[in-house]
């Protein structure tokens, strides 16, 4: 049996032909209307690209998170249809390179007798825009000589126009990419952009600008930075930049008298990407920086451009396509950091290195995050599941919770009440929620990743209760916080060389809980779930030497974002809404710790009880001055289909996991 709290539980159960039981925040389903592909370039360090892998050597991860890959293909470069546009940057490049230029693509063009692997068109870019736009074709000797009748034009934009021209020289760069980009993204297959510049001038304004005004153009170039990047992923096009500046050449531009420099490294690692509008700045579109992010690479090759044009086209000799589907959400532009990682040594994969969240609209995301919360399946067999709702809803008519029964009853359930002096009146929960939420909120901000030592004990219990069989384990528990994904969909068990588990113990039987670690979240004013529960001030107890509100709680079924879900193979998804105990510590409303309950038993799956504890302790981190409260130790319970399991579980050596990912050679 596999349980996986996301707040709570995956299952394995034999009568049901093996499906889980999941409880996740439903915002964190799967969108497969915006699947993610993907074009991966594996390599040595030096070297052509390697064929040859199969689906089983790549992981994907998103923001540092393993994700099922929904497709693979290892594609052969000469059959896959590819298309390129070599982009003669006119605006960017001084009059006394552009022969330079010139001469250099005349001789890319003529490499291997003018055959050239893919369709090619050649574009020049002016302070006209780009002039002309030639028809792809795979004879470069006819492209050179159409090239011929279009000499590159020199530019009139000055030293003297808007700060040598910056602003302008800018508008109709930026301007050349989003017409290529509209002309080509819809087209099927992949697409290669070589652009040859020395760069695009950075941003003109936002270093001057303050306070509102400084916001507002930060907001608007970070909607560009979004569209931009989401346009090159959507069209499966790659751009490389292509710097043609020789080693202590003269500098490229309008510069007066001339500088000199040294020509700087190719760039093809990761390059940070911006998560919000407060980290753009004047070089937030700078062409290195779109072509390094693409999967592509910002290259200065000197004096040998034509060489350096062979290499680029070289990254299509051979590759692979991956997918995936990333998780649904209705917050716009959220990015997610991606990572391929080859498990032969030495060898590194270059792709995009990143995308952001495209939200659905807010019906459509209500309606998907149901279905894939609630049955998840939407195949013709799965007729029935209004009927079958229907059926479950009955479980929870004559459902008595804890926050409407009478306190005898509520403490003949939860026997840790037995010392609690019950409250006059709810005077006080007005104040202890708001009070407890902003205490979670804090949290929520702090907690980034981290990882921790954890010991679980798992165990199968007879009809009486006591133990008939017994595992012990210890591995290290992964907890990541990403935008929506907190629970089992972001806790992950790993060995002590960082390989991820399995549900360890589920081919002998065991219950394999986790995804407990975040759980409080669920009581933040962020999470927004507040108000799809109720809540009751029970009274006050002692707890240790902490005075502390207990609180009652019930979700809403149907209402919540955090729900213990069923799913499986050959099984519907089922909704089990939970109720529990709060005991908050009077003196800071931290959460010190938790107990929940099924709101009532589940009749589709057979699930009698499920009951689980959970002891916080505070955590110290040197980059929080404040400490933060997690769980020490969880305890789970769970009757199911006449069965009985009991796990164990306690986390020690709390600290901060960081990665440094790395795409690229």
């Amino acid at each position: 049996m596999y349980i996986n709290k996301r707040f709570g539980l995956f299952l394995l159960v034999l009568w049901l032909c093996t499906p889980e039981i999941l409880a996740r925040q439903n915002h964190s389903a799967a969108h497969p209307g915006d699947r993610i592909y993907l074009d991966v370039v594996v390599r040595h360090k030096s070297g052509p690209p390697m064929k040859g892998l199969q689906q089983s050597d790549f992981t994907i991860l998103d923001n540092d998170v393993p994700q099922t890959m929904t497709s693979f293909a290892a594609v052969d470069g000469q059959q896959a249809g590819i298309e390129v546009i070599l982009v003669l940057d006119a605006v960017n490049i001084g009059s006394r390179e552009a022969s330079i230029v010139y001469q250099e693509v005349e001789k890319f063009l003529k490499s291997d007798g003018g055959h050239l692997a893919h369709p090619t068109a050649v574009a020049i870019l002016t302070d006209n825009g780009l002039q002309p736009q030639l028809d792809f074709s795979q004879d470069g000797n006819a492209i050179r000589a159409a090239l011929g009748k279009h000499p590159i034009a020199l530019r009139s934009i000055t030293e003297n126009s808007d700060r040598g021209g910056g602003a302008a020289r800018f508008e109709i760069s930026f301007q050349a990419l989003a017409q290529i980009l509209a002309a080509d993204r819809e087209k099927p297959g992949r697409k290669i952009i070589l652009w040859v510049s020395p760069g695009w001038p950075p941003l003109v304004g936002l270093e001057k600008e303050r306070d509102a005004k400084l916001r507002q153009l930060q907001e608007e170039v970070f909607g560009n930075v979004v569209e931009v990047s989401t346009q090159l992923r959507e069209g499966r096009i790659t751009l490389y930049s292509l710097d043609p500046s020789a080693l202590a050449d003269l500098e490229m531009g309008l510069t007066d008298p001339p500088t000199v420099h040294l020509r700087p490294s190719d760039r093809e690692v990761y390059v940070a990407a911006a998560y919000k509008p407060s980290d753009i700045g004047p070089g937030a579109l700078r062409l290195e920086t779109i072509a390094t992010q693409s999967g592509g690479a910002a290259l200065h090759p000197g004096n040998d451009l034509a060489s350096a044009l062979r290499k680029c086209l070289a990254d299509a000799a051979a590759y692979y396509e991956i997918s995936f589907d990333p998780t649904i959400t209705t917050r716009p532009s959220d990015y997610h950091r991606l990572e391929i990682r080859i498990a032969k040594p030495d060898l590194v994969a270059r792709t995009r290195q990143g995308f952001y969240s495209r939200p659905w609209p807010v019906e459509k995301f209500e309606a998907e995050a149901k279905r894939l919360g609630g049955t998840g399946d939407t195949s013709p067999d799965s007729a029935s599941t209004e009927t079958a709702a229907a059926g479950h809803e009955r479980d929870y008519a004559n459902a008595h919770a804890y926050v409407e029964l009478p306190m005898a009853q509520v403490v003949e359930r939860v026997p840790e009440l037995k010392a609690l002096e019950p409250a006059a009146d709810q005077q006080e929960l007005p104040m202890i929620l708001q009070k407890m939420g902003e205490r979670m909120d804090d949290f929520v901000h702090n907690i980034g990743d981290l990882i921790a030592r954890e010991d679980l004990t798992q165990e199968r219990l007879n009809a009486d209760g006591k133990i008939k069989a017994k595992q012990h384990l210890q591995d290290n528990y992964l907890i990541l916080h990403h935008g929506y994904s907190w629970g089992a969909s972001a806790e992950y068990r790993m060995d002590d060389k960082g390989n991820r588990l399995g549900p360890i113990g589920l081919a002998q039987g065991y219950l394999v809980t986790s995804g407990y670690a975040l759980s409080c979240i669920e009581f933040s004013t962020a999470a927004q779930s507040q108000s799809q529960s109720r809540f009751r001030y029970v009274g006050d107890e002692m707890l240790g030497s902490r005075e502390t509100y207990v609180l009652a709680f019930a979700q809403r079924p149907g209402e919540v974002n955090f729900a213990t879900v069923m799913a499986g193979t050959g099984a519907k998804d089922v909704d089990m809404p939970t109720q529990g105990i709060l005991w908050v510590d009077k003196s800071n409303f931290q959460i010190l710790r938790m107990r929940s309950d099924l709101l009532a038993p589940n009749s589709e799956i057979k699930l009698d009880q499920l009951t689980t504890e959970v002891t916080l302790g505070a955590v110290r981190l040197q980059d929080v001055p404040d400490p933060l409260w997690l769980p020490s130790d969880v305890d789970v319970y769970i009757e199911i289909g006449g069965q009985k399991y009991r796990n164990a579980h306690h986390y020690k050596d709390y600290r901060r996991y960081r990665v440094v990912v790395k795409i690229g050679g």
